[in-house]
């Protein structure tokens, strides 16, 4: 009989941990689910408290007279839409439409940070930037508004954010009046931002850069595309296979490949400009010098007529060459470090294996290179007392704003520690710190 009662306590032990075990899984499901649903609901109303103080923050911006203090509004603003756009990242955004919400506020920051960051005292706002401030002022009362009738709404309907998911996965009619609110928020900033921000000249301009649209010549037939391949990379293609870029592309091109070798390159569609080249093969050894490469690369680029280009760096990897060239304004001695192109050269026999070039062309175009109006020891004295300065070139580079801005690279040490700092050779702002 003892062994009777040995199973039963077995059996008995056994159904005890698994119902505590039950129990343990659905309280840790049940905390899991409180703590989801709490950050829905902190989110949701930190992102309406927010864009009230956002829509009060503009308010204030209106009624500055500018200077010193209207700097730090804008910069408040531009904190406010970060903030916003932080909380809209913890809602759960596979039930609702947020997209244009998120582009409006990024918008709003762009601009106040753009106007932040000038000296509002000897250049201020313009009459056309007032009005779109007064633009936002209106279109954040009316999200406002909506944010807080769809907060309403949630509050007397006594609904949570998991309960929204589960009615919108069951097509329950109840949590539709909440998604459209939403809906109807993100309709409506859509129209704010094509009638407050329609895209300035400086943003047409460099679209139009990124999709290569400013590149001259027409547009290249497929049957021409190896021939210029050909003639550029200087290697014989036996058996060319030519295809052309998929609707939707970033910037058209046409790419030739050689169905003999792993010889690959796009061209733009327009123009037949060279973007990428590659040419994959074993390098068996080391018979050149880096600077025997870099003459190499020198000869390449000179026969296709890419004489504006200058040596910016390289370095040996194995049996090969990397080197980035960079455009060199001569007549200015200036450096256009955006301007560049990428070469891998073979150390066996000086073959160039990989060409990458949209950079280059993306800023290819005449460029304005204003005077300097510091001198280069004004620019040093406006670095730290410790930044022992080792080298100094004049350099065009892009902004956020992606403008181009003169300035002064310096290059040197401090704390040990090896720095290339950008001085705007303007009015002295440090435009960009790079650590090495």
């Amino acid at each position: 009989m003892n062994w009777k009662k040995t199973i039963l306590i077995a059996l008995f032990l056994c159904a005890f941990s698994a119902a505590a075990f039950a129990a343990y899984q659905k309280g840790q499901a049940n905390a899991l689910q409180n703590h989801m649903e709490n950050q829905y609901q902190r989110a949701f109303h930190e992102m309406t408290f927010q864009m009230d103080l956002l829509h009060d923050e503009i308010g204030s911006t209106l009624a500055m007279n500018g200077g010193r203090t209207l700097s730090p509004a804008l910069t408040e603003v531009w904190r406010l839409t970060s903030m916003i756009h932080s909380d809209i990242g913890q809602l759960p955004l596979g039930i609702l439409p947020f997209s244009e919400m998120e582009k409006f506020l990024m918008k709003i920051g762009e601009f106040s940070y753009r106007t932040s960051v000038r000296d509002l005292s000897s250049e201020p706002l313009t009459d056309s930037e007032y009005e779109k401030l007064e633009q936002l002022y209106s279109q954040s009362a009316d999200i406002q508004n909506e944010l807080r009738s769809i907060q309403s709404r949630i509050l007397e309907e006594e609904l949570t954010w998991l309960d929204l998911e589960e009615l919108m996965a069951t097509g329950d009619v109840k949590a539709q009046p909440v998604v459209d609110g939403f809906a109807k928020v993100d309709g409506a900033v859509k129209g704010y931002a094509s009638e407050t921000f329609a895209p300035t000249e400086q943003e047409t301009a460099s679209e139009r850069r990124r999709q290569l649209q400013h590149l001259a010549g027409e547009r290249i037939d497929q049957s021409a595309a190896p021939g210029i391949a050909e003639k550029f990379s200087g290697n014989q293609l036996n058996d060319p296979v030519v295809s052309q870029s998929m609707e939707g592309s970033s910037y058209p091109f046409i790419t030739v490949r050689d169905s003999d070798s792993s010889f690959s390159m796009d061209l733009s569609l327009k123009g037949g400009y060279p973007l990428y080249m590659i040419k994959d093969r074993e390098i068996p050894s080391a018979a050149l010098s880096l600077n025997e490469a870099v003459t190499e690369a020198e000869k390449f680029l000179q026969r296709n007529q890419l004489n504006d280009l200058k040596l910016e760096k390289g370095q040996q990897t194995d049996n090969s060459a990397s080197l980035t060239f960079s455009r060199y304004l001569e007549e200015k001695d200036v450096w256009v470090l955006d301007d560049s192109v990428y070469l891998k050269v073979a150390l066996d026999d000086g073959e160039i294996l990989g060409f990458t070039g949209y950079d280059y062309w993306a800023g290819h175009g005449d460029i304005k290179v204003p005077e300097a109006e510091l001198t280069e020891d004004e620019a040093l004295s406006l670095l730290h007392s410790e930044f022992e300065n080792g080298e100094t070139r004049l350099t065009l580079i892009r902004n956020e704003f992606d403008e181009h801005v003169l300035c002064y690279e310096f290059t040197g040490i401090t704390n040990d520690e090896t720095f290339r700092i950008y001085i705007n050779a303007i009015n002295g702002q440090e435009e960009k710190v790079e650590k090495l």
